[in-house]
């Protein structure tokens, strides 16, 4: 069987990641709006600051005294009701996924033959049905939450830099491609290590069962 490009099996194996959350995508979705609403306060975090050097030091309006107090209180609750949201319906998806993995995992272990648990070591198997369906889990729904508030956060901020200096902001785009650049190159390489933890953990276990 031909092995696949890692891009390739990397998009494959997330895909079906993704799969294991759908049937909660109702949480899933009041997560995405958490988001939408943390990235949306840090974009007008800058316009309201911006308004506030202003009204205060140029225009000299009094009436700064009272809407910027406001506004900082409704922005941080804002920011701290969608980063709220984000985290615990990440969370709350990411534990029913991991629920739904062990029992998967865990049934079709008990249809394995005799033959392959004398090959294989206990302590591997444990490790896959605790440690690494862990991590699986967790990539199912937190790096998404986190792909979605950083992007929208990006965008939003781009916006607002465009609006007040295009130049400045053309500089940032131009950057972008040798930041992506890099970004993807460190996630190969955590994503090397990680394999190695997790196969690492099998024999960590083992030895501390025996030692134990």
């Amino acid at each position: 069987m031909a092995r696949l490009p890692l891009n390739q099996d990397t998009k494959r194996v997330y895909l079906r990641l993704l799969g294991y959350a759908r049937p909660y995508w109702p949480v899933f979705l009041l997560g995405v709006v958490g988001n939408a609403l943390f990235a949306a306060t840090d974009a007008s975090f800058v316009w309201f600051v911006r308004s506030f050097l202003r009204d205060a030091f140029v225009k000299l309006n009094p009436r700064v005294l009272v809407y910027v107090p406001v506004g900082v209180v409704l922005l941080f609750v804002l920011r701290g009701v969608g980063d709220f949201l984000s985290t615990y319906c990440a969370a709350s998806v990411g534990r029913h996924v991991i629920k739904t993995l062990r029992m998967q995992v865990f049934a079709h272990y008990l249809k394995l033959p005799t033959g392959f648990y004398d090959r294989e070591p206990a302590a591997n198997l444990l490790s896959k049905l605790t440690y690494n369906i862990e991590l699986l889990a967790e990539a199912s729904a937190n790096s998404i939450t986190v792909v979605i508030r950083d992007t929208l956060t990006v965008i939003g901020l781009l916006a607002s830099l465009f609006y007040l200096n295009w130049r400045l902001a053309a500089i940032s785009v131009v950057a972008a491609p040798l930041i992506a650049g890099l970004i993807r190159k460190v996630n190969q390489l955590f994503r090397r290590y990680s394999t190695r933890i997790q196969n690492s953990m099998g024999d960590v276990t083992r030895i501390a069962k025996e030692a134990i």
